[in-house]
């Protein structure tokens, strides 16, 4: 009857416990945060004057839970033909409510190309949350709910007698997304938006003069168009 009885114990004293799991699990809210949404349409083609015109057209909004603090918006035209990424404000508001949206409009013109060459286009979102910055790239690579986490990036410069090269060395093996942007003596010499698959290196290079002064700026990118990384620096020859 002893055994029976301390059996008897035991087996309330789980049930209330796991009773008090279930409870927790399911009284616990999820936290709440910032989701941003996204609907646009890119068309590319002649204007009236014979330019060639990139439009960006469509509706972004907050389907999270959390307002979006000193939200802006920004359209990237990413003309790699022309050595050009083109920065266009297009909207800057105070907060972005849970549900609410903003209709977005953005044109880059440019000189028409032979054979025809494609811009590429992004959009940059910026805000506060929980008082961090937080800077997303539309659209991503791809959608998920799973954040990368931290990751640091070490950057190394190589200068050669007719060569620049950049290696950046993150802490963890990965999938990034990179938007870049090198100038020469001040004058754009390479830019573009590239994708490194499970690296554990990103290397970017161009030729150069042996003398030249370097400039250059780069956004790193998790695929889910989360902002990880962003630098700008210059490298320059001593006599």
């Amino acid at each position: 009857m002893r055994k029976l009885a301390i059996a008897l114990v035991i087996i309330a004293l789980v049930v209330i416990v796991s009773v008090g799991i279930v409870n927790y699990v399911q009284i616990t809210p999820e936290p709440k945060e910032v989701d941003i949404a996204y609907d646009y349409v890119v068309t590319q083609g002649l204007g009236d004057s014979g330019m060639e015109k990139v439009e960006i057209n469509g509706t972004i909004w907050n389907q999270g839970e959390k307002e979006a603090e000193n939200f802006a918006i920004t359209a990237l035209f990413i003309d790699e033909y022309h050595g050009k990424i083109a920065e266009k404000p297009v909207k800057v508001k105070e907060n972005l409510l849970p549900d609410e949206q903003i209709n977005i409009y953005a044109k880059y013109l440019r000189e028409k190309t032979i054979p025809k060459t494609e811009v590429k286009v992004k959009i940059r979102v910026e805000w506060t949350e929980d008082g961090e910055r937080r800077v997303k790239i539309l659209p991503p690579v791809r959608s998920s709910k799973q954040p990368v986490g931290s990751v640091d990036f070490k950057e190394n410069i190589g200068r050669y007698h007719d060569r620049f090269v950049l290696e950046i060395i993150p802490s963890k093996k990965g999938y990034y997304e990179v938007i870049y942007q090198f100038k020469e003596n001040n004058r754009t010499v390479k830019c573009g938006d590239s994708v490194f698959y499970n690296t554990s290196a990103i290397t970017l290079s161009f030729p150069i003069n042996e003398s030249s002064y370097v400039e250059y700026h780069i956004e790193i990118f998790s695929l889910d168009g989360m902002l990880l990384h962003e630098s700008t620096a210059s490298s320059s020859v001593v006599d």
